[in-house]
């Protein structure tokens, strides 16, 4: 009797400790976990400091793993910012740099594996955004043997503007080459909204295409009036030689093409509203591709292509590529435009990169179209179904800080160290090469601010690689004053 007594005594005892009679057990039976905000910092000589978020539901403890580096707090609980400041790296008061090294920070708690971020100095560095203000941004990488210089092609106002650097990361400054013509005896169709100037070097000769077209004050605010023009300059450098007016482009339907071929000249009636012209070449066949209106009643913009005879002349009707139909490219309007052309390293496949939404809002942002070059039964760029359209957005950040948030709004040019806001809204992007030629970088301009607008977009570039598929992998968008290793080869 009392070895029965002992056992259901025993049993009741297990049983009430595992169950509590149905009640859950008091205080949090969540698992332990700490997580940080990144796992590696890229840092320049000087000394310095950045903070690195820590979400937790438990104490937590950090240890630095160097001598060059300390931290704010030696331990905390929760959720919370963790500052970690670095020693320069500098060995004498000249400013000569020591070998380049690597430290971590360890962050750890009792049930958890512990986490770290590792600091590595003494590369060389740049901070981004490397021009200001630069919407639409475009850059041209072009090689002459051992020479390497970078064109940074803007508008400003209503002039293209050129500038030339041996360095991607300092673009410096720009100026004037060429201006929208005035009205004479008759009206110019370009007088004014010039927008969105890409420079290409194609055999020998320097092209700018462009945007442009009549005032608002003319069309009741609307910009339906802009159409696509394109420059020439015959001289070896663009930043200095002549530039001349090569007319409008073609843009329109089949109607409108039948009515150029049989004389008429091209105005605003027989093309469609057109922007960011980029063009491209496969073998000897040369393609433009832009941004138009789906008809000249529906002010949808999609993406359009056609065939050319030369750099300044488009031979047959557009045919059109994309229109925003998927979810993350109608967020708040109809738009597809900003089309740029990339092959991939191995030439099996070419990319339309193209921006989606409105370029004022936080929701622009990139996707692409794909076309299969190995396949000799769908590698025609000029049929619309042989091109593939990415499910999703390729490239987009959105850190939701709105202008509000900011304190020294009324003073922005001057804020890009004492408030750098968020990245918002990028887009219109570019292609270009490291200066050795070994990597590959993407340029696109971001907003400081989610609020709608088009005012502070600056040019940002960052690095991007290849998916063993072929595609490529852009990664996500870099912050303000982020430090960003230079491109390889870049000199000093």
């Amino acid at each position: 009797m009392n070895r029965l007594y002992n056992i259901l005594i025993i049993t009741f005892c297990i049983f009430a400790a595992s169950c509590s009679c149905g009640k859950e057990p008091a205080g949090n039976t969540e698992k332990p976990y700490v997580k940080i905000s990144i796992s590696e910092k890229l840092v320049n000589n000087k000394a310095g400091s950045f903070e690195v978020y820590v979400t937790s539901n438990t104490a937590w403890t950090v240890q630095p793993q160097a001598g060059w580096l300390k931290t704010n707090v030696t331990e905390g609980e929760g959720s919370r910012n963790v500052i970690i400041e670095y020693e320069s790296n500098y060995t004498d008061e000249s400013g000569t740099p020591g070998e380049e090294r690597s430290g971590s920070i360890r962050f750890s708690a009792d049930g958890t594996i512990p986490v770290k971020v590792t600091v590595k100095q003494g590369a060389r560095t740049f901070r981004n955004p490397i021009f200001q203000p630069m919407p639409d941004p475009y850059v041209w990488r072009e090689a002459n043997g051992n020479s390497v210089y970078y064109y940074a092609c803007k508008s400003n106002g209503n002039g293209v503007n050129l500038g030339k650097s041996n360095k991607l990361t300092s673009l410096g400054g720009t100026k004037e080459v060429w201006h929208l013509p005035a009205d004479g005896a008759t009206k110019v169709w370009n007088r004014a909204n010039l927008w969105a100037p890409e420079l290409f070097r194609i055999d020998g000769v320097w092209y700018v295409y462009y945007a442009a077209g009549r005032p608002t004050s003319e069309t009741g605010g609307s910009y339906n009036t802009q159409r696509t023009g394109v420059l020439r300059c015959m001289d070896e450098d663009p930043t200095t030689g002549k530039w001349e007016d090569m007319g409008m482009i073609f843009t329109g339907n089949e109607e409108d093409f039948k009515s150029w071929q049989a004389g008429d000249r091209l105005t605003a009636d027989n093309t469609i509203y057109a922007i960011d012209m980029t063009v491209f070449r496969i073998g000897e066949q040369m393609y433009a591709v832009w941004s138009g209106n789906q008809s000249k009643t529906n002010g949808n913009q999609g993406l359009y292509i056609a065939t050319m005879d030369n750099p300044y002349t488009i031979n047959c009707p557009r045919v059109q590529l994309s229109r925003a139909e998927l979810a993350w490219e109608t967020a708040n309007s109809s738009i597809n435009e900003g089309p740029a052309m990339i092959f991939n390293p191995e030439g099996t496949k070419l990319f339309c990169v193209y921006s989606a939404n409105g370029s004022w809002t936080k929701e622009y942002r990139l996707g692409w179209l794909e076309l299969d070059l190995t396949d000799p039964a769908k590698n025609d760029p000029m049929v619309a179904s042989n091109w593939k359209k990415s499910t999703n957005y390729t490239f987009w950040r959105c850190d939701n800080v709105a202008k509000s948030d900011n304190p020294n709004a009324d003073n922005a040019q001057n804020e890009s160290t004492m408030y750098i806001g968020g990245v918002h809204g990028v887009g219109h992007n570019t292609f270009t090469k490291s200066y050795d030629g070994t990597e590959d970088w993407i340029v696109y301009h971001v907003k400081r601010y989610k609020d709608s607008g088009w005012d502070n977009r600056d040019c940002f570039i960052q690095k991007f690689t290849w998916k063993a598929d072929g595609t490529p992998d852009f990664g996500k968008p870099v912050g303000w004053q982020e430090e960003i290793e230079v491109p390889s080869g870049e000199p000093l």
